[in-house]
């Protein structure tokens, strides 16, 4: 069991879904095959055998396989979360702060019930 409480477990959840779509860029609601188009397109895109020299190549491809498992199959991946915190935050967490579990439900209090 990890070290996460219950309301840091949903917080990461979401936050690497949210993740995942826009690495595979497609919408929230996603059927299989349209996780799947998105995936093999991306695969093709970003394989390392199309982007010869490019070392980061590897690691672009191994996001977006985590990615189609977390989306497609439910499989959980840290690899996601680790990456994008060396990127810059998305614009909708400075308004709701969706690192705290206040900022969520703000956040899905004005999602659902406008």
């Amino acid at each position: 069991m990890d070290d996460f409480s219950f309301q840091e477990r949903i917080a990461r959840d979401i936050a690497a879904r949210q993740i995942a779509r826009k690495i595979l860029g497609v919408g929230e609601g996603a059927s299989q095959q349209e996780l799947k188009h998105a995936w093999r397109k991306a695969c093709k895109e970003h394989h390392p055998d199309h982007n010869p020299g490019d070392g980061d190549a590897n690691r672009r491809l191994a996001a977006i396989n985590c990615a189609y498992r977390l989306l497609a199959c439910g499989e959980p991946c840290d690899m996601i979360l680790q990456d994008e915190r060396a990127e810059t935050a998305d614009p909708g967490d400075e308004k709701y702060n969706l690192r705290s579990a206040w900022g969520y439900f703000l956040w899905w209090r004005d999602e659902y019930f406008g």
